[in-house]
């Protein structure tokens, strides 16, 4: 006992310990960010003879609570001339530099602070000095000047310098962030394919398992693009419009297609997708149960265990290069019991190999309602599949197979399975001819799960390569069925759909849709779809249809019931494919650091133009909250990682900084660029005017961005 109370105290220390790297790292990474910026503005002020008089990350300003007062600052030392601190709001920083304040309602004090007698001024160019307080619309006396090392009293040159020096930092620190991650090895997710999405805009075109995007938007070729970062991102980008790709086959050819991605509306909002799935490594999810327990992988004799590897499938080998072929042979014997042999992690310390053992798993039963649905004429035919090469027509509508009704379209997987590489008859009605056309075709050993639906699916028939659509309208209810049981009738329309739990104990967060009743529609909550999940609902879940008869809805709830048919999924849960982008040196290092940052400046550019051509909606925008958070999640990946996002923060924030947005740096430019262009400061009401609207509209956008973090997190 005394063991076991020690092994779980270290455990949870080493959680701890953890956690507090993971936030360090996240603060010290965004703090070192906005440090560089602001070290920039201070190093070419003190080059410049500019006196400042704060360094600060963070904002030093005071904020109450009622009674409570809370310190405006975490710490602060003075070294030299200068208060160095870190503020209390996290949200940026400044150099507070003689005679400028981006507070414009100090405008006027900090000008009358800057004036200093002729008899007074220490160095400097008394006359320029004078010059620019004239130049500045003020009317001096013969006794005063600007104080030489303010910064009003320098040169426009030398103020452009100083203002544009944070940006410049960043972009600098951002070559640096990424040389150092690939010169130590960056993991990523590559664009490798493990699963193609039957119907969507990848499917069409005929990409399958096993191809890998090389170049995105005519880029440059790149064998180590990430999945979930320049593929999504470059996807997103594109939601209306064409995306240019470069795949290369499993057996080495290389092949350029344009794609439009399909968008789809969740939770309000707008997904796009391609319709491809990441592929997974051959080793389960290092986690104390990596398998869904309601699932036969869950009902084992010999349980999995986290971090196992899948050596073999019923005596096929797996390598861990090509993980997602797991799921192809799960697909052939879906109706089999299926013995895996799996290699245990290793145990720490150790150098030998872990136990090897066979575990055997049984087949997974779908689950129905008993409602047949009314199934819609084919709407997509995979490119060299068998009923591409046999003759099937976009248009056509399944009326039989071997001279039996189609019946129930959703088991028509079920009744082709048996008949694998054998030849089948169809009929199939076709635009105006009054006799059906007859097809032969073999169905062959479908390369991923049928019954398997996402967002928008139509239905799928892998093992011929077509899909068409399913109306929500009852055609039948089968006989001692659960619909049957409800009083479900044909002719009845499913309008909506509701997830809930006889668990009282399950939140929101874990039942499908957070359990709000959700309408089915033809784009994305489609019957494929709501058919899909059924198959996932553990036994406490039930689901309520609204049915529409003749005007009038009702809501009837029911539980899914196991049939005599087959669902190749088995419940396991692997962990995603890794790779390592590493440098061989520190030149290609500096090359690949110089490729990322010029990519990250054109990913944030294109971002901000189609936010501004309403391309995009702001509600997709992310605040500190977001920020945090996902360099959080970089952070507990690795270091490399962390640094990776640095990157592209650092481009960013470069950008953003410089837009002419007075209060910003490239609001400042604006001005300094009018000074230099008329030969005189911008009228000083004017220049207030301005940075008051600046300063309002980014408070806004600031509460803006803030309240989309926390309806992300809360709602």
């Amino acid at each position: 006992m005394g063991l076991c109370l020690i092994a779980d105290v270290v455990s949870s220390l080493d959680r701890t310990l953890n956690v507090l790297w993971m936030i360090g790292s996240v603060a010290c990474g965004l703090g070192f960010v906005v440090f560089v910026h602001e070290l920039g503005h201070f190093l070419v002020a003190k080059m410049c003879g500019v006196k400042c008089e704060k360094f600060y990350v963070g904002f030093d300003v005071p904020i109450s609570l009622g009674p409570i007062k809370l310190p405006s600052r975490l710490g602060r030392f003075q070294w030299g001339e200068t208060e160095y601190g870190i503020g209390i709001i996290p949200l940026g920083g400044y150099v507070k530099m003689l005679g400028q304040d981006d507070d414009p309602r100090a405008a006027a004090e900090e000008a009358e602070r800057i004036k200093i007698r002729k008899s007074e001024e220490a160095g400097g160019d008394a006359a320029s000095a004078a010059a620019a307080f004239d130049a500045a619309d003020a009317s001096p006396t013969d006794d005063y000047v600007l104080d030489p090392r303010s910064f009003p009293a320098k040169p426009v040159w030398q103020r452009m310098a100083i203002i544009s020096a944070g940006v410049i930092m960043n972009l600098i620190f951002a070559v640096i962030f990424a040389t150092f991650a690939f010169s130590s090895g960056v993991s990523y997710t590559p664009c490798l394919i493990a699963e193609v999405v039957p119907g969507s805009p990848a499917w069409e075109i005929g990409l399958k398992p096993g191809d890998r995007i090389v170049a995105l938007s005519h880029g440059d070729p790149n064998e180590h693009l990430r999945f979930d970062w320049d593929l999504k991102n470059a996807v997103y980008m594109a939601k209306n419009d064409q995306l240019p790709i470069t795949v290369r086959s499993a057996e080495g050819d290389l092949e350029s297609y344009t794609l439009r991605p399909v968008v789809h509306k969740i939770d309000g909002t707008d997904r796009p997708m391609l319709g491809i799935g990441p592929a997974w490594d051959s080793k389960l999810a290092d986690i104390e149960k990596p398998f869904a327990e309601h699932f036969p992988a869950g009902q084992t004799s010999i349980p999995f265990k986290g971090g196992d590897r899948i050596l073999t499938v019923d005596g096929q080998s797996v390598s861990p290069e090509d993980g997602y072929k797991i799921r192809t042979l799960l697909a052939g014997a879906m109706d089999k019991p299926v013995t895996f042999k799996v290699e245990r992690k290793a145990k720490k310390g150790s150098t030998k190999p872990g136990e090897r053992v066979e575990i055997v798993v049984q087949p997974n039963h779908l689950k129905r309602l008993g409602l047949v649905m009314t199934p819609t004429d084919i709407t997509g035919i995979y490119p060299g599949s068998p009923a591409d090469q046999a003759g099937f027509e976009i248009g056509d509508r399944l009326l039989s197979v071997n001279g039996q009704p189609i019946g129930d379209p959703m088991s028509l997987p079920s009744v082709l399975h048996p008949l694998w590489g054998t030849e089948v008859e169809f009929e199939v009605a076709r635009g105006a001819a009054t006799e059906p056309v007859v097809i032969k075709v073999t169905p062959r050993v479908p390369t991923s799960f049928e019954n398997d639906f996402s967002f928008g699916s139509p239905m799928a028939v892998r093992s011929l390569g077509i899909v068409f659509g399913v109306e929500p309208k009852v055609a039948a209810v089968k006989a001692g069925s659960v619909a049957e049981q409800q009083g479900i009738q044909p002719g009845d329309e499913i309008v909506s759909v509701k997830y809930s739990s006889t668990d009282t104990k399950k939140e929101a967060k874990e039942i499908i849709f957070n359990g709000e009743e959700t309408p089915l529609d033809p784009q994305t909550i489609t019957w494929p779809f709501v058919y899909s999940t059924l198959q996932s609902m553990s036994p406490d879940m039930q689901i309520t249809l609204t049915v529409d008869r003749n005007g009038t809805r009702q809501s009837l709830t029911m539980a899914p019931q196991a049939t005599d048919e087959f669902y190749a999924e088995r419940g396991l849960i692997f962990t995603l494919k890794a790779e390592i982008h590493r440098a061989e040196s520190w030149v290609a290092a500096v090359g690949l650091g110089f490729r990322q940052t010029k990519e990250d400046l054109e990913r944030v550019g294109t971002f901000l133009k189609k936010l501004v051509t309403g391309q995009i909606s702001p509600k997709n925008l992310g605040g500190p909250v977001s920020i945090a958070t996902v360099a959080g999640l970089e952070a507990s990946e690795s270091v490399s990682r962390l640094l990776i996002f640095l990157t592209f923060l650092s481009a960013n924030l470069a950008i953003v900084n410089f837009l002419p947005i007075p209060a910003l740096d490239g609001g400042h430019m604006v001005f300094l660029t009018a000074e230099w262009v008329r030969g005189k400061p911008v009228d000083e009401r004017l220049q207030m005017t301005l940075t008051l609207v600046g300063v309002a509209c980014l408070l806004c956008l600031m509460i803006f961005v803030s309240g989309m973090d926390i309806r992300r997190l809360f709602f």
